[in-house]
């Protein structure tokens, strides 16, 4: 009955370091995949040649920790204990497919490189002790109720600091006095969204709040703030009308909701509609092609490699 209460013990410790083991375990097995695949390839141009040699990387690979020796050993695994007394880093072998393909050519080369170790998560499923019953792990020269969920670096046992971040792809209204420095004309006012791609790779997106009634959209590249009219980005990104637009925006309000507190009729949407449109004609744009046009000359040289993509493809990077 006692080794049956303990083994329950046991099991509540491992809930603990479940999600953190899990999130470790996505990462390994797909997250890594989808970081890769959003990676962009590299054109090399050929001197004195027209033709081009693309390159990009494909099927990351993490192994199981085994020990760094030429020698032959009768067991190659890395243990977590190992680590811990030789104070070295519990890790396994990282590889990558790199391909190459000549822009004349149809043929694709396909190499495994050796990229390095990188840290294996304790107890997570490339790990050798996973689901090791706690007989087992004392074998192992673990503790009976060794839970996992950290890495061992340079023989110190390490946690991730899990950081406090906004919702993912939620928008979030912002008061700080310090929009105000952005120019002349911005208010204290924004609405902040970090959108996450599949990767789990995020950009912040601030929708700043102009005194005139209009937005600008501001995001990040290179640790510098581009600022960009919403109405154009608007246009830019499907093929419509300013009224489908106007329609679009003024459609979710209600007047009769105009006397609850926060709440906006549509007669203040629809004035502020009609700013954000008036301004994108100040530009001198009236279509989508002239809007892609108008972003895509401005990013060109500002992104690497964009030098021979189209506007349209300027715009998905930026």
């Amino acid at each position: 009955m006692a080794a049956k209460t303990e083994q329950l013990d046991f099991e509540t410790l491992q809930d603990l370091v479940t999600a953190h083991i899990d999130s470790f375990n996505y990462f390994a097995a797909r997250g890594l995949d989808l970081a890769v695949m959003n990676l962009s390839s590299v054109e090399i141009a050929q001197p004195g040649a027209s033709t081009k040699l693309r390159i990009w990387l494909e099927r990351p690979s993490i192994l199981p920790p085994d020990k760094e020796t030429t020698e032959s050993v009768r067991d190659q695994r890395l243990l977590p204990y190992e680590c811990r007394q030789a104070g070295t880093t519990y890790k396994g072998r990282f590889y990558v497919d790199v391909c190459f393909q000549w822009s004349d050519a149809v043929t694709v080369i396909k190499e495994q490189f050796f990229f390095g170790r990188l840290p294996i998560m304790v107890k997570s499923n490339l790990c050798h002790l996973k689901d090791a019953k706690p007989h087992q792990l004392v074998g192992l020269k673990e503790e009976a109720s060794e839970m996992g969920g950290y890495f061992i670096c340079n023989g110190y046992e390490r946690l991730i600091r899990l950081l406090i971040m906004p919702k993912r792809n939620h928008p979030m209204s912002v008061q700080r006095s310090t929009y105000r420095n952005r120019g002349p004309g911005y208010t204290d006012k924004a609405v902040i969204t970090r959108c996450t791609r599949v990767d789990q790779t995020s950009v912040t997106v601030r929708l700043y709040y102009l005194q005139h009634g209009s937005a600008n959209l501001g995001f990040t590249i290179r640790r510098r703030e581009y600022l960009i009219p919403v109405g154009i980005v608007m246009k830019a990104l499907i093929d419509t009308s300013d009224r489908e637009i106007y329609l679009q925006l003024t459609s979710i309000c209600n007047e009769s909701y105009q006397g609850q507190k926060g709440a906006v009729g549509t007669q203040f949407v629809s004035q502020r509609t009609q700013i954000i449109l008036d301004e994108v004609r100040q530009f001198g744009l009236f279509t989508r092609l002239q809007c892609l046009k108008f972003i895509g000359e401005r990013f060109q040289t500002i992104l690497e490699g964009m030098e021979t993509e189209s506007h349209s493809v300027v715009l998905s990077f930026a």
